[in-house]
């Protein structure tokens, strides 16, 4: 993951130089990514003799053949047409998701809080059902449990 991040901000550094055609940046970039995937490849075929591989693995590596196809193909566009505003708003757009991608990889590999939506609002949601248990479970009578106003004929209890 560390290379594939590297060439992506290989690319975007050249992206900021003016005059540097992100064209033939973006295609060197490309190749050498599709070298690494090869390269990934031959190693986990090796690999795969003596451990156990992840389905994982062999999917990042075709999410990579893709990712670099599409920048060689933007980057031909580039090159034989020079100002295809297409073409260079499709390389923006792979670097940031790339960007996106290596930041939250990063993240997981340093431990860090995994943090996500419904994680959230499932741990609130049980946080509030434990404080409505909590009396209960420490013998405590609920505010107005005394009271026989709220009971009906039959003894049980009425929804406040």
């Amino acid at each position: 993951m560390a290379a594939h991040q590297y060439v992506r901000f290989v690319v975007s550094l050249f992206a900021l130089v003016p005059g540097v055609g992100l064209g033939w940046t973006s295609f060197v970039v490309g190749v050498s990514g599709l070298l690494f995937v090869l390269a990934s490849l031959l190693s986990l075929l090796r690999l795969r003799r003596t451990q156990h591989l992840a389905p994982r693995d062999a999917l990042f590596l075709i999410g990579l053949i893709a990712t670099f196809g599409l920048q060689l193909s933007y980057a031909l566009r580039l090159i034989s047409r020079g100002s295809d505003r297409g073409a260079a708003e499709g390389i923006a757009v792979l670097v940031i998701v790339c960007f996106l991608i290596g930041i939250a990889r990063s993240w997981e590999l340093i431990s860090g809080p995994s943090i996500g939506l419904r994680r959230e609002v499932t741990a609130i949601v049980r946080e509030h059902g434990h404080q409505h248990q909590a009396p209960a479970e420490t013998g405590q009578r609920p505010h107005g449990s005394g009271d026989q106003s709220s009971r009906t004929s039959r003894g049980d209890r009425t929804s406040p």
